[in-house]
């Protein structure tokens, strides 16, 4: 059994891009895969520094499509291939950290409309230009595969009784977009599936992060059956197993990982 398992997690000489490498579950998705030994390439809008002969970093908008199709252009001359395309990328009103009170978080009746446009614009444009330029490369290649992040807030709606005064929401910009991640997977994985491409979604549940508000977190861990947010290094696994040959049966597929949140 360990012989077959050593097998399967065996990514060692692939190439990865992680587009919005330098977030929080962006950066603890690079470690996972350089550990693995796969040639990682983050773009983001700003560089979370780390020493590995197989990291590289792109500046690069993704809701900028003409910059995209350039990247793409440096990208094949300097990788030649691409076998996991993983989307992390999200906006929250501030790029760089959690940012309480910013006016993102507003409710949809006093919702400003340069946020939804924005949040739209990089969670779902990005996410549009980028698979649709970078589509061909995967699937010059055997098993590549696609990897797009959604939340539990793609599942359900967010319960506004968790929030309190803590400055933060799930607005109403983040729940559409995470909610239409999903379908555009689905659509990739039917589509593209007799290419020999597969398509999954992983949907984490609240992560831990330094700028939640204590009564936040108590009133989301009083409602999460496994009675706390997530640990930011708990989706590794999963991720690893979503882009390996142990899952290579899954497409089109929804891992949920919440600690029971969406389960009530």
């Amino acid at each position: 059994m360990k012989n077959s398992q050593r097998k399967i997690i065996n990514l060692k000489g692939k190439v990865a891009i992680v587009v919005g490498g330098s977030g929080q579950m962006g950066h603890e998705t690079i470690k996972t895969l350089l550990a693995q030994g796969v040639k990682t390439v983050n773009v983001d809008l700003y560089e979370k520094k780390i020493k590995n002969i197989n990291y590289f970093f792109y500046k690069v908008d993704i809701t900028n499509e003409e910059e995209i199709i350039k990247f793409k252009i440096f990208f094949l001359k300097k990788y030649r291939k691409l076998n996991i395309l993983i989307n992390h990328s999200h906006y929250k009103g501030n790029s760089r950290k959690l940012d309480p009170n910013n006016s993102f978080f507003n409710r949809l009746d006093n919702y400003p409309t340069e946020f939804w446009k924005k949040t739209l614009d990089v969670n779902l444009n990005g996410l549009f230009y980028f698979t649709k330029h970078f589509t061909k490369i995967l699937i010059r290649n055997k098993k590549s595969v696609i990897l797009n992040t959604s939340s539990t807030y793609g599942k359900v709606s967010p319960n506004k009784y968790i929030y309190g005064n803590s400055g933060i929401n799930s607005p109403i910009s983040y729940a559409t977009s995470k909610f239409a991640i999903i379908g555009f997977t689905k659509y990739i994985a039917t589509h593209y599936a007799d290419k020999g491409l597969r398509a999954n979604i992983l949907i984490p549940g609240g992560i831990e992060n330094a700028n939640h508000n204590k009564v936040f977190k108590k009133n989301y861990s009083k409602l999460t059956p496994m009675g706390r947010l997530a640990k930011k290094n708990e989706y590794n696994e999963a991720v690893l197993f979503l882009v390996s040959d142990a899952s290579s049966y899954m497409t089109g597929s929804e891992m949920i990982i919440d600690g029971g949140w969406t389960s009530w």
